[in-house]
């Protein structure tokens, strides 16, 4: 069944958590995953990694769509590359991991996505640091949901249109590819589809709210209260 062992707290508390992500990635250009995978993961471990990427495709693509005349075709396509080899290094990894081993993979990804984040490091946007970065993004994508911070890397000197136009069509092609991946593994099925379904009425509430939050938002104080609703709640599902 599409809905089996989910209450009514849990699909609110689920919808308002792809809310404030999707609302805070329309604004800035990524994070959403930040937001939403620790809490989504906490509770229900089948809403994460594919509900919470079917949905984020969704985003992703209305984002592409909204900045299109920004993308560059060339890099999309370097960057597309190393997400592929990411990916299908990403799907070997999770075959070996179940369970609360599972858990605890998503707790320590997500911890690395907070480092890399808040690191702030410098990186030129070539095409050795798009192939690496975008690489470490699918092992990442598929293993917990969260592609964002290593190919964010890469374009984060860049001019923000471009960065959301680069991203938006990054996410979109990612999210879905890691998607697919995890149905050809058995690892998507009617209960995720019926996650899935849960979370998208986030994504319109939250793209909804996206002119509020880039008007009213101090940007770096959410960022750093995200990253630690982030780190704590990783910590939570590493030692549950």
């Amino acid at each position: 069944m599409l809905f089996d062992g989910l209450t009514l707290p849990t699909i609110l508390i689920a919808a308002g958590a792809m809310t404030v992500g999707c609302a805070f990635q329309a604004a800035v250009g990524l994070g959403f995953a930040l937001v939403a995978a620790p809490i989504l993961a906490l509770l229900d471990p089948q809403f994460v990694p594919g509900p919470l990427l079917l949905a984020g495709a969704a985003l992703a693509a209305i984002m592409a769509h909204n900045e299109r005349a920004a993308i560059d075709r060339p890099l999309l396509s370097v960057c597309l590359v190393g997400l592929a080899a990411g990916t299908i290094i990403g799907t070997v990894a999770l075959q070996a991991f179940g369970g609360a081993d599972l858990q605890r993979v998503f707790g320590v990804m997500i911890l690395l996505a907070v480092g890399i984040s808040m690191a702030g490091i410098p990186v030129a946007a070539n095409l050795r640091n798009l192939l690496a970065a975008s690489a470490v993004s699918g092992i990442m994508g598929v293993m917990a949901g969260i592609h964002g911070p290593a190919i964010a890397l890469a374009f984060q000197r860049s001019d923000p249109k471009f960065a959301r136009a680069m991203l938006g069509g990054y996410f979109t092609v990612a999210y879905l590819l890691a998607a697919a991946a995890l149905y050809m593994i058995g690892a998507f099925g009617m209960p995720e589809l019926g996650r899935t379904l849960i979370l998208l009425p986030g994504v319109a509430i939250g793209l909804a709210l996206a002119p509020i939050t880039r008007r009213y938002v101090d940007r770096e104080r959410l960022r750093v209260a995200i990253l630690s609703i982030a780190a704590i709640s990783a910590l939570l599902l590493i030692v549950k």
